[in-house]
């Protein structure tokens, strides 16, 4: 699995023991917040994404309609094979009967958290960004001052968000998602981390 490149994190976090085992993506605007991604690939997936010649699917309607159909197991639906007609290749195996379908797609990589920077707005206001991911992933918001508000700090602890200084230490420990969400949206999250993830690796293989 290829290492996240320091080019690739918000200041400080390059040594940060959160990214054992993960690569960092981004910066990537997800639910509108620009932050970094920390994600483990799933590499069977990609190694047959590639293969198909198929990147990130983003369009949210079809990932709410994929969702219904059972990975990897075929179904007999008339609408959903007429349905399926123009999508591309690796998405989903549409039977020669005009009955039968299974979908192919699965999401490309587990999103394991994310890092709001704080930027010129504070950290306040970064807190409330990364506690929009409250029902998708763990969130931690990266400090640029050895010392944050107390305010900030109440407000990352009402909101299950995790505290980083500048140096990546751990101040204020991000708590699990709530109820983690398994629907269009979190798959949305996981399909524009992955676009980001394949862009950076694309720009790694240039000469």
């Amino acid at each position: 699995m290829p290492s996240a490149s320091a080019g690739s994190l918000a200041p400080g976090l390059t040594g940060w023991a959160g990214l054992a085992g993960r690569v960092a993506a981004g910066p990537v605007w997800l639910l509108g917040v620009r932050a970094i991604a920390l994600a483990r690939p799933g590499l069977a997936e990609h190694d047959r994404r590639s293969a198909a010649g198929l990147g990130a699917i983003t369009n949210p309607a079809l990932l709410d309609r994929l969702l219904d159909l059972p990975p990897g197991q075929p179904i007999g639906d008339p609408v959903v094979w007429a349905e399926t007609s123009g999508l591309p290749a690796g998405i989903v195996d549409r039977g020669d009967d005009g009955y039968t379908v299974t979908r192919l797609l699965e999401p490309p990589l587990a999103l394991d958290g994310v890092v709001v920077p704080a930027g010129r707005a504070g950290v306040l206001r970064a807190v409330q960004d990364a506690s929009l991911f409250a029902r998708f992933t763990w969130r931690w918001v990266a400090g640029t001052r050895p010392r944050i508000p107390r305010t900030a700090v109440l407000e990352a602890q009402l909101c299950g968000v995790g505290l980083l200084d500048p140096g990546g230490g751990v101040v204020l420990e991000a708590e699990p998602p709530r109820g983690l969400a398994v629907d269009e949206w979190s798959w949305l999250l996981q399909e524009k981390t992955y676009r980001c993830w394949l862009r950076a690796e694309q720009e790694r293989a240039r000469p």
